[in-house]
């Protein structure tokens, strides 16, 4: 006869340790899985990594070190997570009309940025000046607010005016937007907002070509035509 099943053998019940961490964090668990350490179980919730042992008894909020590589296992398994669940973007099913669109030179296959930008994001201008080097380029920019209050201000401004492409690369040339009181439907830098979590828009400016190619910060024209081609191939 087998020898009765000891708290030591007992599976773990996943279910119920992950009801035990939602009650204590108050959001739902999407993954609970055995973590690298023994007797730990690796719990992600709203993208970020907890854990908690398998009796259910104590939750831990910190990073796991591997001591051979000094490195962080905690830190590498949310990076692979956010890679895993972030979707590719689809120029397809973006809402365009929630971007303000320049044109430079020709309109042309597969030469298009969809970018993020803060209207007060130094590296955005940076980017502008880089971008004046780069022919035949349609983008598409979908202005945030990160950077506060100012920026929302400015980019109200912006989307009120009577020629956005105009005012917002005014803005990048650092020429204020002018505040002659026009109101206009703002839902747009709202529903902005929503896309850049979507796609884990952390900073920008990012950009993004049409065959879905990411590009964080304001990188170089050789790096831009690379990604550019990349899209087309």
């Amino acid at each position: 006869m087998a020898a009765p099943a000891t708290a030591q053998t007992v599976a773990p019940d996943t279910q119920a340790l992950s009801a035990i961490v939602e009650r204590l964090v108050g959001a739902k668990v999407e993954s609970i899985a055995p973590s690298p350490v023994a007797g730990l179980f690796e719990v992600i919730v709203k993208g970020n990594i907890l854990y908690i042992d398998s009796t259910g008894t104590h939750l831990v909020d910190g990073q796991v070190l591997e001591v051979a590589t000094r490195t962080s296992v905690t830190a590498r398994r949310k990076q692979e997570h956010e890679i895993a669940t972030t979707p590719v973007m689809d120029i397809a099913q973006l809402n365009l009309a929630d971007a303000i669109k320049t044109v430079k030179g020709r309109e042309m296959p597969g030469r298009v940025l969809v970018t993020f930008e803060d209207p007060r994001c130094g590296f955005c201008k940076r980017l502008h000046q880089t971008l004046s080097d780069v022919p035949d380029l349609v983008l598409y920019t979908f202005p945030v607010s990160f950077l506060g209050p100012q920026s929302r201000a400015m980019n109200e401004a912006i989307w009120c005016a009577s020629d956005r492409s105009k005012a917002w690369n005014d803005v990048m040339r650092d020429i204020p937007p002018s505040l002659d009181g026009s109101k206009c439907d703002l839902h747009a830098l709202d529903r902005n907002s929503e896309l850049a979590s979507k796609y884990r828009v952390a900073g920008t400016p990012t950009l993004f070509t049409a065959g879905g190619v990411r590009i964080d910060g304001a990188v170089g024209a050789p790096a831009i035509e690379q990604a550019l081609n990349a899209s087309v191939r």
